[in-house]
């Protein structure tokens, strides 16, 4: 097994924000570094003298004269400088396997097909109203190999992973590592449904017997996973408090924090009892008491007191694009759910409304969007955009609810509001992933929010588009 000392030059694929995170910390390290990046007009500057960047390339050509490869999170285990890597026997390290390598540090580790950003600014949140010094990265933002090497050396690190970035970990070690679901997601990254679980499993691999694995008492997937983990086991849910036989079936495991009779509580060693009262959070969809009751077993693991927990919860708000109201008028709500990037993530988001106009589709990434049947009971009527509208399209058939199409977003949030009533919510939660049009989710949020909002500040009475419709029909395609 290829240890960090062995390696003299390393080659980083694609120069992004984790791939030019990588490139630094090699260099630093002594390492001779090449980037390659498919896109011409990559741009390597500022990054150390030395390191070497070749725009318009994929890297196989580079491959005899490297020891290691860093394939940045978009590179895919299939693309051929990954597996032509592999068939050599050369080592494959993601950035954050790489930032273990280099600055093993205190870490918690936060993955699932859903829910990881959430629960990472919870538990950060949690742990810093305890007085503990904790810093977010990975996905959320700062990759980990820069926090492992500029964090405060007290600090803990509290970091978002992806199934991509755990696919080629071997040795990172989280103390306390939570898996919050697995549902199919990035099957055309990683080729099957077992693959991409096998990925999220990764998480554990390296644990100890003094660490901790958590997973999701009601997602049987996430249980079964959570039987390979090698360390000490815990268990969380948002509706039930798992391994009591209380309020649904005992999964068999007597440590864990879930809910019983409007309270959070813990069976936590050292953290037992009531954490808070679930009555006084602002949110109380299901998915979001799920990873309310995720974050809190994780804070008590890594040395939160409860009532740190609670003020935390209580005063925690959604980020950008997850669920966001982002116009209000004539009785018609539309909310920017955008990240929901997958089925898994809208049916959350259907399940919490009541009379639905649903603006969904984008590129489906290989997953069954078959899975979001059991949620439309809400939804009135649907708008449907990007290269997914066809299968969505099909299904909405199936269940009765009736399809409009739209070109682009603009002209989507022009259809909603000609087909919104009184009471109703204009819902963008795409179940897609958005770079079909998109530049990211977060693009697409926000010219949602531009044209519902535009709409809602000249709509109707009656909640028809009115005045704003040729305005927001002339928008951006």
């Amino acid at each position: 097994m290829a240890e960090l000392t062995d390696i003299r030059t390393a080659l980083v694929v694609g120069l992004g924000r984790s791939g030019r995170a990588a490139a630094e910390a090699l260099a630093d390290a002594g390492v001779r570094v090449i980037v390659v990046d498919d896109r011409v007009d990559a741009d390597g500057s500022g990054l150390p003298d030395g390191v070497q960047v070749q725009p318009g390339a994929s890297g196989e050509d580079r491959l005899a004269e490297v020891d290691l490869v860093v394939p940045s999170p978009g590179v895919p285990e299939h693309a051929p400088v990954v597996q032509s890597a592999l068939a050599l026997g050369l080592p494959v390290w993601s950035e954050p396997e790489l930032a273990w390598r280099i600055a093993p540090r205190r870490l918690v580790a936060i993955t699932g097909t859903n829910g990881k950003t959430t629960t990472t600014e919870l538990v950060t949140a949690m742990l810093q109203a305890s007085g503990i010094v904790a810093v977010s990265c990975g996905n959320i933002g700062t990759p980990l190999v820069t926090a492992a090497t500029q964090a405060p050396a007290d600090a803990l690190l509290v970091v978002e992973l992806s199934s991509f970035q755990l696919r080629f970990c071997e040795r990172l070690r989280p103390d306390v590592g939570v898996l919050l679901n697995v549902a199919d997601d990035h099957l055309d990254w990683h080729g099957s449904a077992t693959e991409y679980a096998a990925a999220k499993a990764r998480l554990w691999q390296a644990q100890g017997d003094r660490d901790w694995a958590v997973a999701n008492a009601d997602d049987p997937a996430a249980l079964a996973l959570l039987a390979t983990a090698p360390g000490r086991v815990a268990t969380f849910s948002g509706t039930r408090l798992p391994g009591t036989g209380d309020n649904g079936p005992s999964c068999g495991l007597g440590v864990a924090v879930g809910a019983r009779d409007g309270r959070l509580v813990s069976t936590i060693p050292g953290g037992k009892g009531t954490v808070l009262d679930l009555a006084g959070l602002l949110l109380q969809a299901p998915h979001h008491l799920a990873n309310i009751a995720a974050a809190a077993a994780v804070a008590i693991l890594a040395g939160a007191d409860h009532a740190a927990i609670a003020a935390a919860a209580a005063a925690y708000r959604p980020g950008r694009h997850r669920l966001e109201v982002v116009a209000s008028a004539h009785a018609i709500t539309w909310v920017d759910d955008s990240k929901a990037t997958n089925p898994h993530a809208a049916a959350a988001a259907l399940d919490g409304t009541r009379s639905t106009v649903w603006i969904a589709g984008g590129l489906a990434k290989g997953v069954d969007l078959d899975v979001l049947a059991d949620h439309l009971e809400r939804v009135r009527t649907a708008v449907l955009i990007g290269e997914a509208a066809d299968a969505l399209a099909v299904l909405c058939d199936r269940h009765g609810v009736p399809v409009h199409r739209s070109p682009s977003i603009e002209d989507a949030v022009a259809t909603a509001a000609r087909l919104a009533r009184p009471g109703d919510t204009v819902l963008l939660s795409p179940a897609c992933a958005s770079f079909d049009q998109f530049r990211d989710y977060a693009e697409r949020g926000d010219r949602f929010a531009e044209a519902a909002r535009a709409v809602a500040s000249t709509a109707g009475a009656d909640g028809s588009a009115g005045p704003a419709r040729a305005a927001v029909d002339g928008g951006a395609p």
